[in-house]
């Protein structure tokens, strides 16, 4: 039955057929040195269907998902959740039948992921339930109770009935995280919708010269000797001057935010 259930699945969609055979793809003397990533990920997703109708399904799960790592191909994307879900693994299933409901699919193709996600969440209805994730801007990564998702916002995530933290990630901005909690008699809302903060460019920083030296930062005063400020997170050039007792001296320093950025040049002679 999985073999056939497996085979049956890996075949359904054809929205990015491989445009190389499959000796092709399994001649170990073929030169790949100049393939494209999309080349790559056909090649890999047709290595993958090969090996289903072998039965070897962890095997092809492994080609599927190396191939999404090359490059998002839809079928790809499905593959990975038909072998889960024949794998009877529902809950890593699940997101990958979302992603390939947003694909253009004609209606006996929608039908049919449509069965295998509603199956899904038969399968899990005692110990999940879904919710919709939205942030703004688009685009976060989402993590559940510490689990990264493999799509980012928005997205439709299973949740486990109790309390889940729902963690949101986006360069330039704060992460965040959200607790919902579920039970069968309380389901979640249907979306959560996340203002996402910008995150501060800024890092604290404290500098020592040596004493009765003035010091520059980036070209402009900012005191003598003890020096704390606000820098931008990145490289900054410091300059520390003459003394009775030390001639001018300059040191490239990296700030770096969430961490302390203390720079001790007090001891410092040239």
């Amino acid at each position: 039955y999985l073999q056939t259930l497996a085979a049956a699945l890996a075949a359904v969609l054809a929205l990015a057929a491989p445009t190389i055979s499959w000796a092709q793809a399994a001649d170990p003397g073929v030169d790949r040195s100049d393939e494209a990533p999309d080349e790559a990920a056909s090649r890999l997703n047709e290595e993958g269907r090969v090996l289903v109708q072998q039965g070897e399904y962890y095997k092809a799960l492994e080609k599927f998902r190396a191939a999404l790592d090359q490059f998002p191909l839809s079928n790809a994307i499905f593959n990975v959740g038909s072998m889960l879900y024949t794998l009877k693994q529902y809950e890593q299933a699940f997101p990958y039948l979302e992603q390939t409901l947003k694909a253009p699919l004609s209606t006996e193709q929608r039908d049919i992921v449509q069965q295998h996600r509603e199956h899904v969440l038969e399968a899990l209805k005692h110990s999940h339930t879904v919710t919709m994730i939205r942030t703004n801007p688009p685009g976060a990564r989402v993590t559940v109770n510490g689990k990264p998702m493999p799509f980012v916002a928005p997205v439709r995530v299973l949740i486990a009935y109790g309390a889940a933290d729902v963690g949101l990630e986006a360069d330039g901005f704060k992460s965040q995280t959200i607790v919902i909690k579920t039970t069968p008699e309380q389901p979640p809302a249907k979306s959560y919708a996340v203002r996402l903060e910008r995150e501060e460019p800024y890092a604290s920083v404290t500098l020592f010269c040596p004493s009765g030296a003035d010091m520059f930062i980036d070209g402009e005063m900012r005191g003598f000797e003890l020096v704390r400020t606000r820098l931008l997170a990145g490289p900054h050039m410091v300059r520390c001057g003459k003394t009775a007792k030390v001639v001018a001296f300059e040191r490239k320093i990296a700030v770096t935010k969430g961490r302390a950025n203390t720079f001790d040049f007090s001891k410092d002679s040239e």
